[in-house]
């Protein structure tokens, strides 16, 4: 399904830019993994997840997401996430994730915070 496209762009040789697409679900959860797996393998500390189209996130989408976050700060990086909507940060403010998340307002300020605009 287009809606569940996951895309990604490289920004530098430690930054890595994915957008999730629509919905975040069990349908594509396992293919943001496998981008980010594939990423952190490669040598990508930042990866900033852009959730500017994303409409719809279920717990498999949470889970991929907080999955990836301690094997990226093992490494000296982190899993920033970006241009998220109203709806989704109200769900992760009820699983008590917002304390936990690198939560920033736009791309620009998620790539300021891996240093890659400064």
């Amino acid at each position: 399904m287009e809606n569940n496209l996951i895309t990604h762009t490289k920004i530098s040789d430690t930054v890595l830019v994915v957008n999730p697409g629509k919905n975040l679900d069990n349908t594509n959860a396992h293919e943001l993994v496998a981008v980010i797996t594939k990423a952190q393998e490669t040598g990508y500390k930042y990866i900033i997840i852009d959730m500017t189209p994303l409409e719809f996130i279920s717990s498999a989408g949470v889970g991929a997401i907080l999955g990836a976050i301690e094997t990226s700060r093992e490494a000296g990086g982190d899993i920033i996430l970006c241009n998220v909507a109203e709806v989704i940060r109200h769900i992760l403010e009820v699983l008590d994730l917002i304390d936990y998340l690198t939560i920033k307002d736009n791309l620009q300020e998620a790539g300021a915070s891996c240093e890659v605009y400064k």
